[in-house]
């Protein structure tokens, strides 16, 4: 379904809005924008339309792609958005669900729009209209550019996400650790060295890919499964390995691994975008001998030095806390959540979700009640598994 509405007068750079049902009917006005656009590796048509095939799959989503355009029909902006009902109301988020770290609409450089405005007379084109809009862990900035759409309705978010911007050779990254630090790193590879042959493998050919995806999702499984996460995080899911399948075989993804003899120990993927790698996921073997030589840490860093080889400026662990990520990153990335009613049941429901999500922010920056509930999920899951 395409629907074409007139924007309101107070949008004078947009005349028209577009809003499809299939992301193919957008697909190219998408690919222009994503070419001139200040947005994330996650707003590249084959990262969503990906996702959707496989683990949007499943979850009974309505694509809601919005294009807004000039008086001549260019694109100013396109929002990869979906509607899915959520205890019984219909709330429209950005496609590519947690897998998508930065959240944001491909802007023409330039262009001014209402966003508010559009959003709710995007809505108006549906046959059964959102209740509310949910849109989650939004950057006010991004590269260069600015996301105005984060000033809608918005507040922080409730985790960060963490980045770093890295130097033009190796020695200015090296400076960056302690002397102390860069020693304990080299210990930890002469002790993962005793198990055997070590080799850092970076961009491997497509089998190998295969092998180290497989020893990821397995690996990111057990250990969201040791910290009570539910389902895993969808790692368990067949999907997910179609999905990573899909972004490695159309060349969107980069992979990256620590080998002992062969065995997968660590393992990350990323999304590489005009000089930033944004990681899409990281594992590492919690084997004993094997963990305790910290091999997800001495990949990290063997995955800085190449990404500074080939002349990347800025780096990014996505989005949650992790101490490992406080040792390597500069930047604190703050993220910002709308909520926008749209209906008279999402102008009730809005408050309640506000709260819920500040709560939520409350606990994940509160390390002593977020050492409790994390506790208190293993033991949860311990439970159930007798």
């Amino acid at each position: 379904m395409v629907t074409e509405l007139e924007t309101p007068a107070t949008d004078a750079a947009a005349s028209r809005v577009d809003v499809y049902a299939r992301l193919e009917d957008a697909r190219e006005d998408w690919r222009e924008l994503f070419a001139c656009a200040d947005c994330s590796a996650y707003q590249h048509y084959e990262f969503v339309s990906s996702w959707l095939a496989t683990l949007g799959r499943d979850r009974d989503i309505e694509p809601m792609i919005v294009v807004a355009r000039d008086e001549r029909g260019a694109p100013l902006a396109v929002l990869p958005l979906a509607t899915r009902k959520v205890f019984g109301l219909r709330i429209a988020e950005f496609l590519g669900g947690r897998e998508s770290n930065f959240n944001m609409p491909l802007l023409r450089p330039g262009a001014t729009l209402d966003f508010r405005s559009l959003l709710l007379h995007a809505a108006q084109a549906r046959e059964e209209a959102p209740d509310l809009f949910h849109l989650r862990s939004q950057p006010r900035s991004f590269f260069c550019g600015e996301n105005p759409l984060a000033h809608v309705a918005a507040f922080p978010s409730p985790s960060f996400a963490y980045g770093v911007r890295l130097p033009a050779d190796q020695e200015s990254l090296e400076r960056r650790f302690s002397k102390r630090a860069r020693k304990k790193l080299r210990h930890k590879e002469r002790r993962l060295a005793d198990l055997g042959d070590i080799r850092y493998e970076h961009r491997p050919q497509k089998e190998r890919v295969r092998t180290i995806l497989s020893a990821l999702i397995a690996q990111k499984a057990a250990r969201l499964s040791s910290m009570g996460v539910g389902d895993a995080g969808g790692f368990r899911s067949l999907r997910m390995a179609e999905f990573l399948t899909r972004l490695s075989d159309l060349e969107l993804l980069e992979t990256h691994a620590l080998s002992v003899s062969g065995r997968i120990v660590a393992a990350y993927i990323g999304l590489p975008r005009a000089g930033r790698f944004s990681t899409l996921a990281n594992s590492f073997d919690m084997t004993g001998d094997v963990a305790r030589r910290s091999p997800g840490e001495l990949l990290l860093h063997a995955l800085l030095r190449d990404c500074v080889e080939r002349g990347f400026t800025a780096f990014d662990l996505g989005v949650g806390e992790a101490s490992y990520k406080d040792a390597v990153c500069e930047e604190t990335i703050e993220l910002y959540d709308s909520l926008l009613p749209v209906t008279p049941r999402g102008a009730l429901a809005a408050p309640a979700l506000r709260a819920a999500l500040l709560a939520k922010r409350f606990v994940k920056q509160t390390p002593l009640i977020a050492n409790i509930v994390a506790r208190a999920r293993r033991l949860s899951r311990a439970k159930s598994e007798c």
